[in-house]
């Protein structure tokens, strides 16, 4: 089973994205912010992070250039076009999608980033 961390400081987001990620047969996880998304991803490994560009502390662009290796394949979202983050963010992660998103498009990528079709 593709192991998915989900990374993004608003709760609603996080529930409602594990909510369709479990449905579709990901196992989730979950963090708040930066920090916890790091220490998960060092105690875990994880095949695919979804990841906020845009949160309190550590952004999810800094957290991305932290990430050990072997680094899973990230995709990064944001509601926001900060043009430095995101120009980062599409030069290292997998894919960026724009909230809010189609969940199609999502999985679709999520299946292509866990290495098969969805």
């Amino acid at each position: 089973m593709t192991a998915v961390l989900v990374v993004d400081d608003e709760a609603g987001m996080r529930e409602t994205l594990t909510d369709i990620l479990e449905d579709a047969g990901y196992r989730v996880s979950v963090a708040a912010d930066g920090d916890t998304a790091l220490a998960r991803m060092r105690a875990e490994d994880f095949d695919v992070v979804l990841m906020d560009i845009r949160m309190p502390g550590r952004d999810g662009v800094s957290v991305l250039h932290e990430m050990g290796g072997p680094p899973p394949k990230v995709i990064m979202m944001t509601a926001y076009a900060v043009e430095d983050q995101l120009r980062q963010a599409v030069r290292d992660a997998y894919a960026v999608v724009h909230k809010p998103f189609q969940i199609d498009r999502l999985l679709d990528l999520m299946g292509a980033a866990a290495g098969g079709p969805r």
